[in-house]
């Protein structure tokens, strides 16, 4: 059964990536650049007089295709709504599965959506999803080295003035990033934001987090002991199967908001079945006592958002990144019921908004109102 199972799996892709490459070809025209030069910008993430910094979480764009006025438009009213200091993608920028045999094609893509950001002129960083790295049609590190073309990039293949990293080829892992928020004097760390980047893998169980990224958490923790964080990654750790397991019991989720994408299994696609690196990356998570909230991707129709107690004297957010581009083509051509794929397509885009403000922390929804006039409504604020 299982074999089956892959084969059909196999097929219907294949018919996808068929008929993706007959659906013509779209203008790859480049944003404008900004015209800065990469290390000539000030890059220091710091709030402001009053305290305040607003991060953008940006999920799952994920392009197969030219970059369409309808996802332009969703991601620009998402930047202006939400007025960001920091915009992080959350994995899936691409689908290669569908680029096979097209190289060329993928670089265009990605140099769509870098110079889309260029242009923004606002600091933003990026790490892996389960699909970036498909089927070898381009190399994570020439991802990187595009990324690397703007300027407002904070990341790369090397160690940076405005980050600290942690890469393995070995273990397919690249974009494991820590950027400190500086006070308005920019002199002292208050806040920390801190990305795990995805392996590589179409089917789950996904390998979910190595030792290596648990480690690279706790020595930035140890390193910045008494700095909260913020952590940022594509599939949901086994906290957020968790706290929806227990959604109904305020003792351990005193607050959830929002909808799972599978409510009839009530299965969130978590990242790995290893029973040893969960609770390795639980223990630390609860020995730390440093991550406010994480935020994550993956489940392309979920946005739900809670407060979990992970122990009798620790909280944390939870929260799923809306998707935020009309990137996504499987809709178009196989995969679920004609209902589902009619969901996937009506499905409000947008994003999700972290606001550090002093003595408040919290989340929030904004998502694409459909008026025509590039509004967007907000919803599904949790404060922790």
């Amino acid at each position: 059964m299982k074999r089956m199972g892959k084969l059909l799996v196999l097929a219907m892709l294949v018919l996808s990536i068929l008929a993706v490459s007959l659906t013509g070809c779209a203008s790859f025209t480049e944003f404008e650049w900004s015209g800065e030069e990469r290390g000539r910008v000030d890059l220091t993430l710091s709030v402001d007089e009053d305290g305040n910094f607003t991060i953008l979480q940006m999920a799952d764009i994920q392009f197969t295709d030219a970059i369409g006025a309808n996802s332009v438009e969703v991601m620009d009213a998402s930047i202006e709504s939400a007025k960001p200091d920091l915009i992080v993608l959350t994995g899936d920028q691409i689908s290669p599965e569908y680029l096979i045999g097209q190289k060329g094609k993928a670089k265009k893509i990605l140099n769509q959506i870098t110079s889309y950001f260029d242009s923004k002129r606002i600091p933003w960083t990026a790490e892996f999803g389960n699909h970036d790295g498909a089927c070898g049609v381009i190399s994570k590190k020439e991802m990187l080295e595009i990324y690397q073309k703007s300027a407002y990039f904070i990341g790369g293949l090397e160690e940076g003035e405005y980050w600290e990293s942690y890469i393995n080829e070995d273990e397919d892992t690249y974009c494991n990033y820590f950027l400190p928020i500086y006070d308005a004097s920019k002199t002292e760390i208050v806040h920390g934001v801190i990305l795990i980047d995805c392996a590589t893998s179409l089917t789950s169980p996904y390998k979910g987090f190595t030792k290596g990224q648990i480690d690279f958490y706790n020595e930035m923790s140890e390193k910045y002991k008494g700095v909260e964080f913020s952590m940022y990654t594509h599939e949901p750790t086994q906290e957020f199967q968790t706290m929806y397991d227990n959604r109904e019991d305020t003792s351990i989720v005193p607050e959830f908001k929002g909808e799972i994408e599978s409510p009839e299994d009530g299965k969130c696609y978590y990242p790995t079945k290893d029973p040893e690196m969960n609770e390795y990356f639980k223990e630390s998570l609860i020995a730390n006592k440093n991550v406010k909230g994480i935020y994550v991707g993956h489940d392309h129709l979920s946005n739900f958002a809670g407060i979990y107690n992970i122990a009798d004297d620790y909280s944390m957010l939870l929260a799923y990144g809306r998707m935020s581009s009309y990137g996504y083509g499987e809709w178009k051509y196989f995969m679920f019921s004609a209902s589902k794929r009619k969901e996937y397509k009506n499905y409000p885009r947008g994003a999700r908004v972290v606001s550090l403000s002093e003595g408040n922390y919290s989340t929030y929804e904004i998502y694409d109102a459909k008026n025509g006039d590039g509004a967007m409504f907000e919803r599904n604020r949790i404060y922790l």
